[in-house]
């Protein structure tokens, strides 16, 4: 989907945004899924954190973060886990990344609440908001370094991959072979890739205006 720059101002009567904020005109096409974290756009972390953050800033969870900063955090142990010595750096990324989605019990509601363009009844839109919860699930698990109960949650979070954009993550139906080291990397990296990018593809479609 291709659309001039001077239509990409959000709908400021339906979000959040500050008044007169308008992403870069670089941010005019909408971007394909990467194979890599590392290979995340700026202006993908950048537009996914602006809607985010404003959901995070005026919610009453008691804590502070940055969205930004949590992916590209993630994106720096990314490029280094090959050469970290932590034998945790997968805990840790997927520690960064389940904050994204932690401050709502419900992001169905706030989303509805703040950004009305997003029609969380449609049928694709709804299954990427449970795609999004099941990969927080997903990554919690590994928070707690529970890889068993994370295995059914990998096969669910697949085939809804599968259903939304037609991209095959293989998930091997035997435990012992999901949890050897190569092959689980690859599956949590791809993971990581469709927690951020799940929501670009939301926001991409629905957050800026449509003049033409």
């Amino acid at each position: 989907m291709e659309e001039d720059s001077e239509n990409l101002l959000p709908t400021l009567t339906d979000s959040v945004l500050p008044k007169g904020y308008s992403l870069d005109p670089e941010s005019s096409s909408i971007e394909k899924r990467p194979e890599l974290f590392t290979r995340l756009k700026p202006k993908v972390i950048k537009s996914v954190s602006l809607y985010l953050q404003l959901l995070w800033d005026d919610s009453a969870n008691g804590k502070t973060i940055n969205v930004c900063d949590l992916i590209t955090n993630s994106k720096t142990l990314f490029g280094t886990k090959y050469e970290s010595k932590d034998i945790y750096v997968i805990r840790h990324i997927a520690s960064d990344l389940r904050e994204i989605t932690l401050f709502s019990s419900n992001i169905s509601n706030n989303l509805q609440k703040y950004y009305k363009n997003i029609d969380i009844g449609r049928a694709d839109i709804s299954l990427r908001l449970t795609l999004a919860k099941d990969i927080e699930a997903f990554l919690s698990k590994i928070v707690h370094l529970n890889y068993a109960a994370s295995h059914d949650d990998a096969k669910k979070i697949a085939k809804l991959i599968k259903d939304l954009d037609k991209e095959e993550i293989m998930v091997p139906d035997e435990f012992d072979k999901y949890s050897v080291l190569q092959n689980f990397e690859v599956i949590f990296e791809s993971f990581c890739i469709e927690y951020v990018f799940n929501f670009y593809k939301i926001f991409s479609e629905f957050l800026y205006d449509d003049k033409g």
